[in-house]
C-alpha cells in the first residue's frame, strides 16, 4: 500500500514537473507605481494576458506546458531595470527568455549582457537599432546576440522611407538629428541606408539644445526633402525656427518619426515662442513613419483570430490604458510559446527531453536551440507577417501625414516582401502634386539670338559678295591709269582683308545656340583671333602704307632731291605688321592656348505657378587662357598705336587733294571711321560681354559699318568714274596739291560742271587776293633792303632769285635782276609717244622708280614712266621768246570764268599772267587735254606748285 501510494506521489510529482509544468519567462515591463499610468508597460499588459490564456487554450502547444510570465516594473530606469533583471535570475525557477522592456535605457544594457546567462531577450517595444557587429581588434564580434525584437527597429522605419523616396523619385534629402545615442544611431542608420540606395544626402546637421544653427544650416542648403529625428518635444523647438525661416510650404516635405503623441503640437511648451496654429503650418503636410499597430489584413493569424477580432478584445480588457505596442507584445507572447514548443519538440526527439528541465544558466545548449528556434520563426500575426533578419523583425510600418489637423494613414509597408501598399486615403500635397527633391536647376546657355545672327549673317555674306566684286572690277580694269594710280594690288589687299573681317562675323555668331550645347568652341575662338588680326592688319595696314606715302611725299615742299616710294616697300609695311600678328598669335597659341570654358552669368528663381521651385542658370560659353587679359592688351596696344599713328596722318593729309591720287582723301577718311569704330566696339564689348545677343549685335554692327564704309569709299568712286567716263585711260586730269591754309574743294568728279566752275572761280579769287598781298609784303622788303643796303641790294635779290621761291620782279632805279617766268606758260607738253632731248630741260624731273640716293634714270625713261607730260619750270633756253602763243597740239577753250573748259575728265587752271592772250596765231579756240602718268606714283609737290 505503501509502495502504491508512493507510486501515485511520484507520478503526480512527474505531471507537476514535466507534463503540468511551468516554462518561466522574466518580464520587464515599466509600470506605474500604485496605478497603471505607463502606457508601454500598462498598456500591454491586456495583451499579454489575451496571448497567455489563448495558448493555455492550446492543448498541443508546449506539450502541454504552461507559459507563465514574471511581471517586474523597472519604471523605464536603467538602474530600476538592471536589478528587477538580475533579482529575477536570482530567485525562482531558472528563466529560460527575457521579455521586455520597452524603454530604450533599460533594454540596452540588458541586451548587452544576456548572452553570459545563455538567456534570449525577446523586446516588444523598443525600436532603437542596434549595431549587430563591432571589430574586436582583428574579429568582428556580435554586440547583441542574444536579442531579438518584435516590433520593427528604425532600420526597418528606414526603409519604409526609401519606398518613400523611390516612389516619389526624390535621389537627394537632409537630414537634422538631435545628439543623443538613440537618434544619432537612427540617422547614421537611415544615411547608410540611403547611400546603399542611391539616396544623395546633401547636408547632414545636429544639434544638441537649440537647434537654430541646425535648421539654418538645413535652409543654406536648398534641400527640399528632409528627415528629422528627435523627441517630441525638441520636435516642437525645431518647428519653431522652422516656422520662421519660413521651410514650410508646397516646395518642401518633413518626414519625421510616427510614434509621437497624438496632436503632440498642441501641447503646451514654454521652451517655444511659437503657437500652436503656427507650429501646425510649419508641419502641415508631413510624413510621420511609425510602426503599424495592427495588420490590415482579414485573414485569421496564429490565435485564430482576426487583426480586427483581437483588437476588439483588447479594446474590451484594457480599460483607459492603450498602448501602441500591444499587438506587437501579443505576438511576443506568441513567438516565445512557439519557440520553446520547437526547442521541446527538438529534444523530445533526440529523447533527451529532461536537459530542458535541467537547464541554468551555464547550460549553452538551452539558449541554442532557443537562438535557432527564434531565427526560423515564420508565423501570421496580428501584426503582420512575423519573421526575424539578424534578431530585427520584419514587419509592417506605415506612413501617416498631416491633413487638416488630423494624421491620417496613407501607405504601408511590408519588410517581408519590400513592398509599399496606398491606402484608400491620397497623399496631400499643397501644389497638387510631389515636391521636387530639390530646387530644380535649369542651365541654359546664353547664346546669340537666332533672328539676330541670320541678320548679321546676311549683310556679311551680301558684304563678301560685294568683295568679290570689287576685286574682280579692280583686277579687271587695273592696267586702267585711273586704277593703276590707286595701287590696284594694294586696294587687293584692303579687299582680302574685308573679306576676313566679313568672315569672323559668321565666327562669332557660333556658340552653343548655333554649334550645339556639347560642341567645343576652343578652335572657333582661335579662328576669330585670327580673322580679325589679319583682316584687319591687311585691310588697315594697306590704307596706312598708301596714306604714309602721301604724307611723306606731300607734306616734304622743300625737297630738293628725288623721293620716290614704290608699291613693293608699301607691300614691306603689310608684311610686316603681319609678322607682328603672326607672332603675337603664334606665342600665344604656344604658350597659352585658348580652352573652351563655361562661366556662370547669373541666377533666377522661376516666378510662374508652375515652376515655383525652378531655378534657371543661365551660363556663357567662353574661350579663355590663363593670362586672356594679357594677351589682349598686348593685341590692343599693338593695334592702337597702329591706330593712334594712322590718325595722325589722315589728318596730316587731309588737304591733299590729289585727283591723280584719287583714292588718298577717301583712305584718309576710311582711317578716321575705323578708329572711331573700333574705340567705341572695343570699349562697349567689355561692358556688355556677358550678354552674347547685345555684344554679338554690336560687334558685328561695328564690324560690318568699318568694312562696308572702307570698301564703298575706295572703290565706288572708281567704280562710278570709269562708268562715266569709261575712255579714262586715254586722258585724265593732273589737278591737285597740299595746301594746308584751306580746305579741299572736293572730288570734281562727284559734283555738278557749274559747281565747279563757281568753286574754282572762288579759288581764283583767294589766291588772287593772297598774290597782291604777297607781292606787297615783297615790295615793302625790297624797300627796307634798299635803304639798309643800297650799294649790296640789287646782287642780293639776283642771288635770291636763283632760289626755289620765285621772284616776280626785281627792277630797281640802282640795277635788279631780270625777272624770271615760272608761268604755267613755261610748261611744255608732248604726246606720250614723243620723247623731249635732255638739253631741253634745265631742271630734271624726278623719276619714281629712284630714290633720292641714286641719280636717276635717262630722261627718256623719265618721260616715259610719266606719260609723256613734263611738269616743272624751263630752263632758261626753253623760255619762249612769244609767252603768250601756246605750241599746243590740242585746242583749249575757255569759259567765262577764266578757266579752261571742263571736259567732264580734265581740267586745268589759266594761265598765270592774266594779260596773256589765250588763242593760237590763227585765233582758233584753246582746249588743252593732258594725260596724266601712267606710274602709280605721287607727282613730287614741287612740282605741283608750278602748275598752281
Amino acid at each position: 500500500m505503501c509502495a502504491y501510494i508512493s507510486r501515485i506521489f511520484l507520478l503526480l510529482l512527474r505531471i507537476t514537473i514535466i507534463g503540468g509544468c511551468r516554462i518561466t519567462v522574466t518580464g520587464l515591463y515599466p509600470m506605474s507605481e500604485g496605478s497603471r499610468g505607463h502606457q508601454e508597460g500598462d498598456g500591454v499588459l491586456p495583451a499579454v494576458d489575451l496571448a497567455l490564456s489563448r495558448i493555455r487554450g492550446e492543448s498541443t502547444l508546449l506539450l502541454g506546458h504552461r507559459l507563465h510570465i514574471v511581471q517586474n516594473n523597472t519604471k523605464c530606469k536603467m538602474a530600476v531595470g538592471m536589478q528587477a533583471f538580475f533579482e529575477s535570475l536570482g530567485s525562482g525557477p531558472p528563466k529560460f527568455m527575457i521579455f521586455g522592456g520597452a524603454c530604450p535605457s533599460v533594454t540596452t544594457p540588458i541586451a548587452e549582457s544576456v548572452h553570459f546567462w545563455n538567456i534570449v531577450q525577446l523586446s516588444y517595444a523598443d525600436t532603437t537599432p542596434r549595431p549587430r557587429q563591432k571589430k574586436d581588434g582583428e574579429a568582428e564580434k556580435d554586440l547583441y546576440p542574444n536579442f531579438f525584437s518584435t516590433v520593427p527597429s528604425e532600420n526597418d522605419i528606414g526603409a519604409a522611407r526609401i519606398k518613400l523616396f523611390q516612389r516619389f523619385n526624390w535621389t537627394k534629402a537632409a537630414t537634422i538629428h538631435q545628439n543623443t545615442p538613440r537618434f544619432s544611431l537612427a540617422q547614421t542608420t537611415q544615411v547608410n541606408l540611403a547611400v546603399e540606395r542611391g539616396i544623395n544626402i546633401t547636408v547632414k546637421a545636429d544639434f544638441a539644445y537649440d537647434p537654430l544653427e541646425a535648421v539654418q544650416k538645413i535652409n543654406s542648403s536648398n534641400a527640399r526633402i528632409i528627415m528629422g529625428f528627435f523627441d517630441e518635444d525638441m520636435a516642437r523647438k525645431v518647428f519653431c525656427h522652422v516656422y520662421h525661416q519660413k521651410l514650410y510650404g508646397r516646395t518642401y516635405v518633413w518626414l519625421l518619426p510616427g510614434w509621437y503623441s497624438h496632436r503632440w503640437w498642441t501641447r503646451p511648451d514654454n521652451s517655444t515662442t511659437c503657437t500652436p496654429q503656427q507650429l501646425f503650418i510649419a508641419l502641415k503636410g508631413y510624413i510621420g513613419t511609425d510602426i503599424l499597430p495592427l495588420s490590415t489584413r482579414s485573414e485569421k493569424t496564429i490565435s485564430g483570430w482576426t487583426p480586427a477580432e483581437y483588437e476588439a478584445l483588447y479594446n474590451a480588457e484594457r480599460g483607459t490604458e492603450y498602448s501602441v505596442f500591444h499587438g506587437y507584445a501579443y505576438d511576443g507572447v506568441w513567438v516565445m510559446a512557439k519557440a520553446l514548443d520547437r526547442v521541446l519538440r527538438i529534444l523530445k526527439d533526440q529523447n533527451d527531453e529532461e536537459s530542458f528541465w535541467k537547464f541554468d544558466y551555464k547550460n549553452s545548449k538551452i539558449a541554442n536551440l532557443l537562438m535557432q528556434a527564434m531565427n526560423e520563426t515564420n508565423f501570421m500575426g496580428v501584426t503582420g507577417p512575423v519573421q526575424f533578419r539578424g534578431g530585427e523583425r520584419l514587419g509592417c510600418t506605415m506612413h501617416k501625414q498631416l491633413q487638416d489637423d488630423v494624421e491620417v494613414k496613407v501607405a504601408e509597408y511590408y519588410a517581408v516582401t519590400d513592398s509599399l501598399n496606398l491606402t484608400e486615403n491620397q497623399f496631400w500635397w499643397e501644389g497638387g502634386e510631389p515636391p521636387r527633391d530639390e530646387i530644380e536647376v535649369i542651365e541654359q546657355f546664353l547664346t546669340v539670338s537666332s533672328v539676330t545672327f541670320i541678320l548679321t549673317a546676311s549683310i556679311a555674306f551680301a558684304g563678301i559678295l560685294m568683295s568679290i566684286g570689287f576685286l574682280i572690277f579692280n583686277m579687271k580694269h587695273r592696267n586702267q591709269r585711273y586704277i593703276k594710280m590707286s595701287s590696284p594690288f594694294l586696294n587687293n589687299l584692303i579687299i582680302l582683308g574685308g573679306i576676313l573681317t566679313y568672315f569672323s562675323v559668321f565666327l562669332l555668331g557660333m556658340d552653343r545656340g548655333t554649334m550645339g550645347p556639347t560642341v567645343s568652341l576652343a578652335n572657333i575662338c582661335k579662328a576669330r583671333a585670327w580673322c580679325l588680326c589679319i583682316g584687319f592688319t591687311l585691310a588697315f595696314g594697306a590704307m596706312f602704307s598708301k596714306t604714309w606715302r602721301v604724307h611723306r611725299i606731300f607734306t616734304n615742299v622743300r625737297m630738293k632731291r628725288k623721293q620716290v616710294i614704290k608699291d613693293h616697300q608699301l607691300f614691306a609695311i603689310v608684311g610686316f605688321l603681319l609678322v607682328v600678328d603672326l607672332v603675337i598669335l603664334v606665342t600665344w597659341e604656344i604658350v597659352d592656348s585658348l580652352q573652351d570654358d563655361v562661366k556662370e552669368i547669373f541666377k533666377e528663381t522661376s516666378n510662374r505657378p508652375e515652376e515655383l521651385d525652378v531655378l534657371y542658370i543661365y551660363k556663357l560659353a567662353v574661350c579663355e587662357s590663363r593670362n586672356t587679359m594679357i594677351w589682349l592688351a598686348i593685341i590692343y596696344a599693338y593695334k592702337g598705336v597702329l591706330l593712334i599713328f594712322g590718325l595722325f596722318l589722315a589728318w596730316e593729309t587731309r588737304h591733299v587733294s590729289i585727283p591723280a591720287l584719287n583714292d588718298s582723301k577717301y583712305i584718309g577718311m576710311s582711317v578716321y571711321n575705323i578708329t572711331i569704330m573700333c574705340c567705341l566696339g572695343v570699349s562697349l564689348s567689355f561692358v556688355i560681354q556677358d550678354n552674347p545677343a547685345a555684344s554679338h549685335g554690336l560687334v558685328s554692327i561695328f564690324i560690318l559699318f568699318c568694312a562696308t564704309i572702307t570698301l564703298t569709299l575706295v572703290f565706288v568712286p572708281k567704280v562710278v568714274e570709269l562708268r562715266i567716263n569709261p575712255h579714262a585711260n586715254e586722258r585724265i586730269r593732273v589737278v591737285g596739291g597740299l595746301d594746308k591754309g584751306r580746305p579741299s574743294p572736293g572730288n570734281a568728279a562727284s559734283i555738278t560742271s557749274s559747281a565747279k566752275v563757281r568753286i574754282i572761280a572762288e579759288e581764283n579769287t583767294d589766291l588772287r587776293k593772297k598774290l597782291v598781298e604777297s607781292d606787297k609784303k615783297v615790295k615793302e622788303l625790297e624797300d627796307e633792303l634798299f635803304k639798309l643796303v643800297p650799294e649790296e641790294a640789287p646782287l642780293l635779290l639776283r642771288l635770291d632769285s636763283d632760289s626755289d621761291v620765285p621772284t616776280h620782279s626785281l627792277s630797281r632805279e640802282n640795277g635788279g635782276a631780270k625777272p624770271i617766268d615760272l608761268s604755267p606758260n613755261s610748261v611744255h607738253y608732248h604726246p606720250s609717244t614723243t620723247s623731249i632731248p635732255s638739253s631741253q630741260l634745265e631742271t630734271k624731273i624726278p623719276n619714281p622708280d629712284y630714290s633720292e640716293e641714286t641719280e636717276g634714270p635717262p630722261e627718256e625713261e623719265m618721260y616715259e614712266n610719266y606719260g609723256g607730260v613734263w611738269l616743272g619750270p624751263p630752263g632758261a633756253a626753253d623760255k619762249p621768246e612769244e609767252p603768250d602763243i601756246f605750241n599746243f597740239d590740242y585746242p583749249c577753250d575757255l569759259n567765262q570764268n577764266g578757266t579752261m573748259q571742263q571736259d567732264s575728265v580734265a581740267e586745268v587752271h589759266r594761265t598765270y599772267d592774266d594779260k596773256a592772250p589765250l588763242r593760237t596765231p590763227d585765233s582758233s579756240p584753246i582746249r588743252c587735254v593732258m594725260e596724266i602718268p601712267q606710274s602709280p606714283y605721287e607727282i613730287p609737290s614741287f612740282l605741283l606748285n608750278y602748275t598752281n
